[in-house]
């Protein structure tokens, strides 16, 4: 085999994992979801004692309206706790917390630092509740919500289900639009995938465990609560759902450069779960591996896959027609830097955002794998800063 088909083996081959893993996947999921048939179904008669549990640092902006918006929800009042767990904060949050407390509310106000990591590993197994509801402060949940949520665990083989986090963008969070976009996309797939009964990873604003499945996280877990707690249930053998009617709302980032370090941040817990969901990896459970491989697996590589089609190609530049492809790739990217000028700019130009949205998502996953690469010890996290309501 001469190093020219070898060349070309690696270009078609990584290229065909690109689209197939952003283009091809969603249509051949919605295929296997047609073919089965399967469908959602509610039950009004399971209703359990529910705990939202709100890990909490530093939010003193937004914990009053967040404590307001659990009172809002249209679940027996009888059958809600509140459990609100702060992780050391230095702000007023405390304050806040006694300020507008309410039967139903548990304050726990853990003095040593842990991350939100810690506080799950902690206050899971404190909570009341039969369902436990994960959701951060700034999530702000519709009135429904929780009911919709309890309505789908119609049997004890459901073990988790996941709910909807729609982003709103800021009035100055000018070229997030694009985050929505892709929010809606990351949504329509695992509605989909739950369908099948194996949604892969929740938003981590706003999903539901049985609390006698949680397993607790590796100390050092970095911004993947929301996959690998589903995940770990999912692997024990119960169901994943993902509930596109039980809806809440946060805001995004007030920029582009904002939700990059967002997304690197991320990055490096998307490749920290890569090697501590491992067993998942078991081609002999065939749903599970489909589903988590096409859905996760090949989109946290794509920046490797990116590279691979690039390098592949400008050592076939030479022949045609990969000169011509060469030429595609590099406007390609010619687009993402005047894309990132424009965004700089305050400037939205829908094919370019895109071009540019798509390459920065990369990027922000590149170096949260090199943020992995020089090791993650804590769980420790410092808040967002957040928009007073």
């Amino acid at each position: 085999m001469t190093f020219s088909i070898l060349y070309k083996i690696l270009f078609f081959s990584f290229l065909f994992l690109l689209v197939y893993a952003y283009g091809l996947y969603p249509i051949v999921l919605k295929g296997i979801v047609r073919l089965s048939g399967e469908k959602y179904t509610r039950t009004d008669e399971y209703r359990p004692l529910v705990t939202i549990l709100i890990p909490v640092y530093n939010e003193e902006k937004v914990i009053a309206k967040k404590i307001e918006n659990c009172f809002t929800q249209d679940y027996p009042q009888e059958l809600l706790e509140v459990l609100i767990c702060s992780d050391c904060s230095s702000d007023r949050t405390a304050e806040i917390v006694k300020d507008n407390w309410r039967d139903g509310i548990t304050f726990i106000d853990y003095r040593k630092r842990s991350g939100k990591t810690g506080v799950l590993n902690k206050s899971v197994p404190k909570a009341r509740g039969d369902i436990v509801v994960l959701t951060d402060a700034n999530t702000m949940i519709q009135p429904d919500g929780i009911s919709k949520l309890v309505s789908l665990y119609t049997s004890e083989k459901v073990g988790a289900v996941l709910g909807q986090v729609k982003l709103v963008v800021p009035e100055e969070g000018l070229g997030l639009q694009k985050e929505v976009v892709y929010r809606d996309f990351e949504a329509d797939l695992k509605y989909h995938e739950g369908l099948l009964g194996a949604a892969i990873g929740a938003f981590g604003g706003f999903y539901s465990i049985r609390k006698e499945l949680f397993i607790p996280l590796p100390p050092n877990a970095y911004s993947n609560d929301d996959l690998i707690i589903p995940m770990k249930i999912l692997s024990s053998g119960y169901q994943v759902l993902f509930d596109s009617e039980a809806v809440s709302t946060e805001d995004t980032g007030r920029s582009v450069e904002e939700e990059f370090g967002r997304r690197v941040r991320i990055g490096a817990g998307n490749f920290q779960s890569f090697f501590l969901l491992l067993s998942v990896l078991n081609p002999f459970k065939v749903k599970t591996f489909f589903l988590y491989m096409s859905h996760k697996v090949l989109r946290w590589f794509s920046p490797f896959i990116l590279l691979t089609v690039l390098i592949a190609n400008l050592l076939l530049w030479k022949e045609f027609p990969y000169n011509i492809l060469c030429y595609l790739q590099a406007g390609f990217y010619f687009l993402a830097g005047i894309g990132y000028l424009f965004s700089r700019m305050r400037i939205a130009v829908p094919l370019i955002s895109s071009v540019y949205h798509f390459v920065s998502m990369n990027v922000a996953i590149l170096a949260g794998f090199f943020r992995y690469l020089r090791g993650i010890k804590s769980a420790v996290w410092e808040s967002t800063e957040r928009i007073a309501p």
